[in-house]
């Protein structure tokens, strides 16, 4: 043992014949200095009280180790040796008034480092066992690529794995000019800054801007929100502190659960935003707050339960903001919002979507209104994910939290803009298609790459009204049942 070691290493240093004497005495200067080592003059070790001394070896030697045993009778050999010295010699140490005093203080230091010294071998011993436990084949020895919002990079679907760069690559391509990122150019930081600063001052003038200044808030809103403010603007825009109780969101958490939604809910923990790092691994900390989130509202609000779909909603929420804002979010969008009705048994606002949306189609698309009318392709075939998901399932984060921004801000106005425009933008595919299967392929291209602003652009671009909302909608409502109407026969 080591301790075992340091203590005969201690007393046999330096000694190169067989006098014992000369031994101790080189043991005495040892000692002397480590006295000086730790900076106790002479004049303070005379007045170190014999009790305290006493109550510091119960501590030293209140370890119960086999190390430390040894250690305690190799100091019983040592007493043994001092009387085993001549006479002369000891009236030498006996009219050294300093020698006892010093010769325990120095034991209790060396008692004091045997017994840090036990405690680290024993701390080694457990991160060993722990480390044994590791599966060192789980961590990659590759970087693997993220956004700013946590999700995985250049991701080819085709490939197992996503790809990732090498640690050399990486640092190549810093070196290299041509690819420095325009978000870290001085120009751009200094516009982010002077963005941040705006916002700023209108959340500490909220109530100011949400009315007086309404059309300011909007303009800037649609330009996005500084992504570290997103928490704070989302939960003013989405009025979180109305539907906010204390406590409550513990309470439920505390309640069990029905284990039909349990599975349900667990099932869909995997399928909500797979390639973002924060709900990757199963049963990660992502997915453990994700879990806690829907499974509480499902209790709270028993009328909706959980529905597929509100998954991503909540991610999204979580990405910015701890479990409880998370839970007082998803309560405004059911209530401010009337997504109430989309999430009840039946969906059956869902239908007044659609039939809202085949009329603005008519209205602003009408091209691609008589192809999808030609195919006898519904709304309920492309469009329930954007109402139900509100984009957020499988268009790029980048475009989520930006249509969000907006969505939270303006309502539900912006889903049937953002609708139409993802259409407008398959135009020409659409115009060329020959048949069903040729239009539900249009459907399904991608728009990952798309422009931000492009997109933005044609979706503001619809002269688009509530009021014109609200009478289609009014419209559904008094021939929901009329079989003949033009659009109820497409639901």
């Amino acid at each position: 043992m080591e301790s075992k070691k340091y203590d005969e290493d201690k007393l046999d240093n330096n000694n190169t014949g067989n006098d014992q004497s000369e031994s101790l005495l080189n043991t005495i200067k040892i000692e002397s200095i480590l006295n000086k080592s730790t900076g106790i003059k002479e004049e303070d070790s005379k007045n170190i009280n014999k009790e305290e001394y006493s109550s510091l070896e119960e501590d030293c030697y209140s370890d119960k180790s086999s190390d430390y045993n040894s250690d305690c009778d190799k100091e019983s050999n040592r007493q043994n040796l001092s009387k085993s010295l001549t006479i002369k010699e000891k009236k030498i140490y006996s009219q050294n008034e300093k020698y006892d005093m010093e010769k325990r203080r120095s034991n209790l230091i060396e008692n004091k480092l045997i017994t840090s010294i036990i405690k680290k071998e024993n701390a080694n011993r457990k991160n060993l066992k722990l480390a044994g436990s590791i599966n060192f084949k789980t961590i990659p020895d590759q970087i693997i690529e993220t956004d700013e919002f946590g999700f995985l990079k250049n991701i080819d679907i085709t490939e197992e794995t996503p790809k990732s760069k090498n640690i050399d690559n990486i640092e190549k391509e810093k070196d290299n000019k041509n690819n420095i990122n325009p978000k870290l150019s001085k120009e751009y930081l200094l516009l982010v800054n002077s963005r941040t600063e705006k916002w700023i001052y209108m959340i500490e003038h909220y109530d100011v801007f949400s009315t007086k200044k309404f059309g300011k808030l909007k303009q800037r809103t649609r330009k996005g929100i500084p992504d570290n403010l997103r928490s704070n603007v989302w939960q003013l825009f989405g009025e979180m502190k109305k539907f906010y109780k204390k406590d409550i969101f513990q309470q439920y958490l505390e309640k069990k659960l029905d284990e039909d939604i349990e599975e349900t809910i667990i099932k869909d923990l995997d399928r909500t935003f797979p390639l973002c790092l924060l709900f990757k691994d199963k049963y990660g900390d992502g997915q453990r707050k994700l879990y806690r989130v829907l499974s509480s509202y499902s209790l709270y609000n028993q009328e909706v339960g959980y529905v597929q779909g509100m998954s991503f909603i909540v991610a999204l929420f979580l990405i910015y903001m701890n479990e409880e804002s998370s839970f007082f979010m998803l309560d405004s969008i059911m209530n401010k919002y009337e997504m109430k009705g989309i999430y009840l048994p039946n969906f059956p606002d869902l239908k007044k979507k659609f039939y809202v949306l085949l009329n603005l189609e008519k209205k602003f698309l009408p091209k691609i209104y008589e192809v999808l009318k030609r195919d006898n392709i519904l709304p309920s075939l492309y469009a329930s994910e954007w109402f139900i998901c509100l984009f957020s399932k499988d268009l790029n984060i980048n475009v989520v939290v930006r249509i969000f921004d907006v969505f939270l801000l303006e309502g539900y106005k912006i889903i049937y803009r953002f609708a139409l425009a993802f259409l407008k933008l398959k135009e020409k595919y659409f115009l060329s298609s020959k048949g069903m299967m040729d239009s539900m392929n249009v459907l399904h291209i991608p728009l990952d790459n798309i422009d931000i602003e492009y997109l933005f652009n044609i979706a503001f671009g619809f002269h688009l009204s509530k009021n014109m909302i609200k009478k289609y909608e009014t419209e559904y409502e008094k021939n929901k049942n009329n079989e003949k109407d033009e659009f109820i026969i497409q639901l």
